[in-house]
């Protein structure tokens, strides 16, 4: 395993990898895949293709990779959930996929990803766990998949979104339950964390549901960190936190 993990590794780094992230709507601007792509292009050591799945109609930067969303006609203030399960669609892409929301701040060296097995289907563990210890299934912020091994993720949908929309709370539950369990592998909770559940005021304490290490020294937080997962509020350009946003930003 560890030669075929190597060469892996080697392959990257020559060859480069697939990066992708889905803007649909105005909830958040084109400014967030600018600094989502330069802080992948900073933390990576390989060369990265940065995809984007967007309307027709946006325009993205020179050298990206565009995708055209298509309207479903799905409904409702979750909507903007639901067109990432395009991103399964092979006919755009094909081959392995590291996915990034939006939401997310790049805090760290990202050269571990390149060496999980592409056998497996790899997503951040759903942050209840922090909580629920037994919590065991996906949070679609990041994931690392091959889109031929999983296209029928998106086939299934597009045939019955009407109804699926109605059985799941969302995109990531959906997810969920379609990969196999033995397929499925978490990143290291070192390197991924929830800000407001991990990050923001040191971290919150689930037994008294407050912030005990507000105004202490967080540097053991980012020690390993490598990804800053926002989901939910606050949003990054909400916040007031420099140790963080000093990440968040273009390349000059």
């Amino acid at each position: 395993i560890g030669i075929t993990i190597m060469k892996q590794v080697d392959d990257y780094m020559e060859d480069g990898i697939d990066c992708g992230c889905v803007l649909h709507g105005e909830y958040y601007t084109l400014d967030y895949a600018k600094k989502l792509e330069a802080g992948l292009r900073r933390n990576f050591s390989c060369p990265i293709r940065f995809h984007i799945w967007t309307e027709k109609a946006r325009e993205v930067p020179k050298g990206w990779h565009k995708h055209s969303l298509k309207d479903l006609g799905v409904k409702g203030p979750k909507k903007g959930w639901w067109y990432k399960t395009q991103i399964f669609r092979n006919k755009d892409f094909q081959g392995r996929l590291f996915y990034f929301d939006l939401d997310i701040i790049i805090s760290g060296n990202l050269d571990w990803m390149l060496r999980l097995s592409s056998e497996k289907f790899w997503a951040v563990r759903d942050f209840r766990y922090l909580w629920k210890k037994n919590k065991w299934t996906i949070n679609s912020s990041v994931m690392v998949f091959d889109t031929d091994k999983y296209a029928d993720l998106w086939k299934k949908f597009k045939r019955n979104y009407h109804v699926i929309i109605t059985q799941y709370n969302g995109d990531q539950d959906y997810i969920d339950i379609e990969v196999p369990n033995d397929n499925k592998r978490w990143f290291d909770q070192n390197f991924v964390k929830s800000y407001r559940w991990e990050v923001m005021d040191g971290g919150i304490d689930f037994t008294y549901r407050t912030y005990p290490n507000k105004g202490k020294d967080r540097s053991h937080i980012f020690r390993d960190l490598s990804i800053i997962v926002f989901h939910g509020v606050p949003n990054p350009h909400e916040i007031d936190d420099k140790e963080v946003l000093r990440h968040w930003k273009l390349d000059k």
